[in-house]
């Protein structure tokens, strides 16, 4: 089997793989027990979702990782179907690889190493702000995006 043949059939693949996971993603994230109650869905619960089940990390690794190549690979036919064709397959291919391993990281990092997702005692959740390393750049991009409401 070529290639492209494998790279359609993989397209078809992760769609429904994308169609399964997202309504996954929706029922816990909107419809679970825990998230219906009057605090609605706060950072704790998402903490404590990260500790209680290593699931949860893996299904979202997962969605990411299926949602990249999906995307990136759709990007790459559009390009090549519509636009240069097969003079710049290999230059496109490489720069959305490129692109791809990249967000894969920072994505990645955003749940290993999240300084949020440590596990804290409540008098350092409640008492204090969360501390960034300026030694990471992945620590720089989670605290610019920050967009947790100050108190």
């Amino acid at each position: 089997m070529s290639g492209r043949a494998i790279n359609w059939y993989l397209q078809r693949i992760t769609g429904a793989a994308l169609l399964v996971l997202l309504i996954m993603h929706f029922w816990v994230e909107h419809f679970a027990a825990e998230v219906r109650t009057p605090a609605g869905l706060t950072f704790e619960v998402i903490q404590r979702r990260f500790f209680q089940n290593p699931w949860f990390v893996a299904v979202d690794i997962t969605f990411l990782f299926i949602a990249l190549y999906h995307g990136l690979n759709g990007i790459r036919n559009i390009c090549l179907d519509y636009t240069w064709g097969t003079r710049l397959r290999t230059p496109i291919t490489i720069a959305l690889l490129l692109l791809g391993i990249f967000v894969a990281y920072w994505g990645v990092t955003a749940f290993t190493g999240n300084p949020h997702l440590k596990p804290t005692t409540n008098a350092q959740t409640t008492n204090s702000e969360p501390k960034y390393g300026a030694d990471s750049f992945s620590n720089f991009w989670l605290s610019t995006l920050d967009l947790r409401p100050s108190t």
